[in-house]
């Protein structure tokens, strides 16, 4: 029995620019990098290949596999790359080859194989499983939506789904305020705008995700924040210009990996389209529509699933929002500092928009305060930290938070004593600085497993070198406690750079290239440098004074080092446990204590730690 492999819209051969490549002939293989070649194939009229298989009008591998094979095959041009081919429609095709042909009668009561044949040694039809549902055809004037119904019996039937969302929007009015929105998915855990962000973020009880959406060159709707898809994918160019439907549905795209090395490569940028049909129904949801043209199409597609009841729609101009406020779709206006141009609260109201957006790093409290009292619902955005939170007027103004990791912001996630670099992705409570853009960081699998990051060379120049991640998991610290982990030095670029351990009043960033109060919050920084030199910095309006240093054994690169950290009532002792005195540093001072917050970072080096743990 012959699977029909390929000939579906995944399996087209595109260039970087997402053009089917035409007339190209590719061998076929078992694996995706060596394996042996397959040559038992046949085109889809039955014809021997003798292992060659030409790309079609439109870009698509099609042909028959070897007897019985339902593998993954692997088809290869000739250019260094191979393509997944999957066989389609395996169970309608497989059973209409037994309904033909029979099967072999030695394939009788095989484990997953059929009981009895009949006389002709076909499988009975009370074997076979109901395909029913894939033989009733699309009616003549059925309305794009309609979906596949079984009634009694076994009658299938095309029709519309109307008994409603089961996560309405109007829900979220009976929820305790703040709410809680995931940003872009939930994009501190999970690459933005992914499926995988935003499962992510329903199986851990987000009260509603934020989504954006833009419309690009064809007309379609893509899920996905910038103007263009260099950031976040393995694409280069403008959304609008750059990206197709066909194009990303058949290319080769990675959305993953820019957000963790350890993130599969094969995550693509979903079409709105299919976000709604995967979760639509399931968690309340924000659809920011960032381009001309995109608030239309995205209430069209929401109507078509029905999906009307279950979302807000939220953009930057009130053009955006005329197709949700038709169609009786609840909106929200963005708008950074709250004070609105050529409009009023009473005005926005009235003309259909009830929720206001505003960004709490340019608004004030008066703002949201006579938002919220002029009768606006008010989303604060995009709150990351459990310190810029506290600063808002949540007892009642604010109805919503907006937050790339709500769970932590809220301190809902487990407050831990040791880290989770075994998961191999970030946690929560783990931002990175606001100059090092997206960067926070690898993981190393392994024993141990290693968190690590890496400035050395040209990597992070901008910014002097320096990049640190919050530890917020840990935080906020006790008045006293002993915090111990191993760490490697990888490469250092010169002989006083830096693997840091800082530890900030309040979880607050800390970028040691930056002196303003806001990047260089109060607190401890201790370095360890390259030449073995322990430094301990107490840090007080931004300014890094030093309060202790010790030389101690040059460190050698890529050999595995101890550090304990003591705070006490009133010491800090920093000791590096492995190797022999000089090993130690004491430093008198108990200015800060409780609610402090650990931070890892480099200084031109690449460092990473495993074995962290808080006693």
């Amino acid at each position: 029995m012959r699977y029909q492999y390929g000939s579906d819209g995944g399996s087209v051969v595109t260039d970087n620019a997402g053009n089917a490549i035409v007339g190209r002939p590719g061998a076929v293989w078992t694996a995706r990098t060596g394996g042996s070649q397959v040559t038992d194939i046949l085109t889809l009229a039955g014809t021997a290949t003798g292992g060659t298989v030409t790309t079609d009008s439109k870009g698509r591998i099609a042909f028959q596999g070897p007897d019985g094979a339902t593998a993954t095959y692997w088809w290869d041009g000739g250019d260094g790359s191979r393509w997944a081919v999957l066989p389609t429609e395996t169970d309608r095709i497989a059973r209409a080859q037994v309904d033909t042909y029979g099967i072999p009668a030695a394939a009788k009561g095989n484990a997953g194989g059929v009981a009895t044949l009949d006389s002709g040694g076909k499988v009975p039809a009370g074997q076979l499983p109901d395909q029913s549902a894939s033989y009733v055809p699309y009616p003549a004037g059925g309305q794009a939506g309609d979906t596949l119904i079984r009634g009694a019996g076994s009658t299938v039937t095309w029709g519309r789904l109307t008994a409603g969302t089961v996560a309405p929007w109007s829900g979220l009015d009976a929820v305790t305020a703040p709410r809680w929105i995931a940003h872009r998915g939930g994009s501190l855990l999970a690459p933005e705008n992914t499926l995988e962000a935003m499962r992510t973020a329903a199986e851990l009880g987000a009260d509603a995700i934020e989504i954006d959406v833009y419309r690009v060159a064809d007309g379609g709707l893509f899920v996905m924040h910038d103007t263009t898809v260099d950031r976040t994918s393995n694409l280069t160019g403008s959304q609008a210009t750059a990206l197709t439907v066909p194009a990303a549905l058949r290319g080769r795209i990675d959305a993953g990996t820019w957000f963790a090395n350890t993130w599969p490569n094969d995550l693509r940028i979903p079409l709105f389209a299919d976000v709604l049909a995967d979760i639509g129904n399931t968690i309340p949801m924000i659809v920011h529509c960032n381009n001309a043209g995109s608030g239309a199409l995205a209430v069209a597609e929401i109507q078509r699933q029905e999906l009307d009841q279950n979302v807000l729609i939220m953009a930057w101009t009130e053009a955006e929002l005329v197709a949700a406020r038709t169609a009786g779709i609840p909106t929200c206006l963005l708008d950074a500092d709250g004070v609105l141009s050529g409009q009023t609260y009473a005005g926005l109201i009235t003309a259909g928009t009830t929720y206001l957006g505003v960004d709490y790093s340019q608004t004030t409290n008066a703002t949201i305060n006579a938002a919220a009292a002029a009768g606006l619902r008010v989303l604060v955005y995009t709150v990351n930290r459990r310190a810029d939170y506290a600063k808002l007027p949540t007892a009642g103004s604010v109805w919503g938070i907006v937050s790339d990791d709500p769970w932590y912001v809220k301190a809902a996630s487990q407050l831990r004593t040791t880290d989770l670099f075994s998961a191999g992705t970030f946690y929560h409570g783990m931002p990175g600085i606001t100059d090092a853009v997206d960067y926070r960081g690898f993981f190393q699998m392994g024993s141990p497993n290693w968190f690590g990051l890496d400035t050395s060379g040209t990597n992070l120049a901008s910014n002097g070198g320096y990049a640190s991640t919050m530890q917020g998991y840990l935080g906020p610290l006790p008045s006293t406690f002993t915090l111990d982990c191993d760490f490697v030095i990888d490469v250092a670029d010169y002989a006083t750079a830096s693997a840091q351990w800082t530890f900030t009043v309040g979880d607050t960033q800390y970028d040691d290239d930056t002196t303003g109060t806001t990047a260089r919050p109060n607190g401890y920084n201790v370095l360890v440098r390259s030449n073995g030199t322990i430094d301990v910095y107490k840090v007080a309006s931004a300014t890094a004074t030093s309060i202790g240093t010790v030389a101690t054994a040059a460190i050698t690169a890529g050999t595995t080092q101890h550090l304990k950290i003591q705070f006490t009532a009133t010491q800090i002792i920093v000791t590096r446990t492995n190797i022999a005195a000089p090993n130690s540093v004491t430093v008198t001072d108990s200015t800060y204590r409780g609610s402090l917050y650990p931070h890892l970072g480099v200084r031109d080096t690449k460092t990473r730690w495993a074995n962290v743990a808080l006693t």
